[in-house]
This record gives C-alpha cells, sequence and structure tokens, in this order.
C-alpha cells in the first residue's frame, strides 16, 4: 500500500510503522498541548466543545480532534500518515516566533540542511524543476490552485503556504541549449521555529508534488 505520496514512489515496511509510531506519539503530545499556545504559535482555531483545532493545510482546512489523549485526522479525508505526522509537528513544535521576511535555502538551515541536501534536492527540488522547466504559465497556476502564487525570485518562482507560518518559495531558472534548467527552494529563516529539519524535508515534497498534480489534473482536463 502506497502510504506516502511526498516525493516518493514507496516505503518500506519499517518506515511505514515509524511513521505511524511518530504519528501515535505526537498525537499523545498534542492533546497534552496548551491549546490556547498553540493556536498563538500557528494561527491555528480551537473549538472547545469538540476539542479540535483547525489549521490551513496548503489550500485546505485541515481538522484533527483530541480524544482520549490521541490525534484522530477529521479532514482532508486523503492525507495520508507521513504528512498526519508533518501537521501534527507543526502543531506542537511552533514557537512563538515571527516570520522574519529573509530568504535562505535549504543548505543555510541549522541542525543539519548541508547533511540532507543530497536528500533534499532528489526529492524536492529535482522534479518540479523537470516539470516546470519551459512551463511558466503552467507553474504559477498550478501554485495559485493551492492557495499560493507568484513570487520575484530566479526566471520563475512561486509561494506556497503550507501552513499559515510555513511559505516555502520554489524557484526556476531556465535553460537553454548549454545549460540545463536548474532550481532552489527557499525557506524564511524562522522556518526551524515551526519545523524540525527532517519534517521541512517533508513539507517541500509535499508542495513539490501538489504543484506536479495539480498541473497534470489542469492539463488532462485541457485534453
Amino acid at each position: 500500500m502506497k502510504e506516502h505520496n511526498c516525493g516518493k514512489t514507496q516505503h518500506e515496511a519499517g518506515l511505514v510503522n515509524a511513521y505511524r509510531e511518530a504519528c501515535r506519539l505526537a498525537g499523545k503530545r498534542l492533546a497534552e498541548c496548551d491549546s490556547e499556545a498553540v493556536c498563538m504559535n500557528t494561527k491555528a482555531v480551537f473549538s472547545e466543545e469538540t476539542a479540535t483545532y483547525s489549521v490551513r493545510y496548503f489550500n485546505q482546512e485541515c481538522r484533527v480532534r483530541c480524544e482520549g489523549g490521541a490525534a484522530v485526522f477529521e479532514s482532508p479525508a486523503e492525507i495520508d500518515t507521513a504528512e498526519k505526522v508533518l501537521v501534527l509537528h507543526y502543531l506542537i513544535h511552533a514557537g512563538a516566533a515571527p516570520l522574519t521576511g529573509r530568504s535562505i535555502s535549504f543548505k543555510e538551515i541549522p541542525g543539519g540542511g548541508a547533511i540532507y541536501y543530497p536528500t533534499f534536492k532528489k526529492r524536492a527540488i529535482d522534479p518540479f524543476v523537470k516539470a516546470f522547466s519551459g512551463n511558466t504559465e503552467g507553474f504559477v497556476a498550478a501554485a495559485r490552485s493551492i492557495g499560493g502564487g507568484k513570487e520575484t525570485f530566479g526566471d520563475v518562482s512561486v509561494v506556497v503556504p503550507v501552513f499559515p507560518l510555513v511559505p516555502v518559495v520554489y524557484v526556476v531558472w531556465q535553460g537553454d541549449e548549454e545549460i540545463a534548467s536548474s532550481g532552489t527552494i527557499l525557506f524564511d529563516a524562522s522556518v526551524t521555529e515551526f519545523l524540525p529539519v527532517e519534517d521541512i524535508v517533508v513539507a517541500a515534497g509535499c508542495g513539490t508534488y501538489r504543484l506536479i498534480s495539480e498541473f497534470k489534473r489542469s492539463e488532462g482536463q485541457k485534453s
């Protein structure tokens, strides 16, 4: 069974189980958190009546109910285990930090950005560069359809709000006959205040996956 679409095609059984355990532990921790602090730090909304957090995840409302010391995802229905972990980690790890307005590359992220970069490039950068090289309009349209918009970096770039306080910028430099197209992904310098490094990889990969999927969907509608 395919457990995670964000930049991978298949997970080994051990990795799937690890995600499930991480989801269980994060859900338990969220149930113990102070809801007021969580909402202040993440821009989520909490319903005391139903013990449910609502937070924007890309262009969707993600609803997580705390029940019996665990987290139950009510929506969106298609969210997989790795993405559930990502949402939960955002809710429990986010600190009281503002966006800085200063963009940094993944290599500049403290705590392992340079170490993780080869995997990050393969999983998150290379696929969107391949998909959108020479297709500026499709790139921007795909971003807008998932709640993002155009940016000013490179030859063409878009910003996608993974979470309210985690904007991710995807940049493409168009190639020519001699130089291949290239790209990068930029984050607000505050990103590690909201997600651990491993989750930043997942967040960016999920953005890439959504951009490409939305582009393919729209192209399919044209044909």
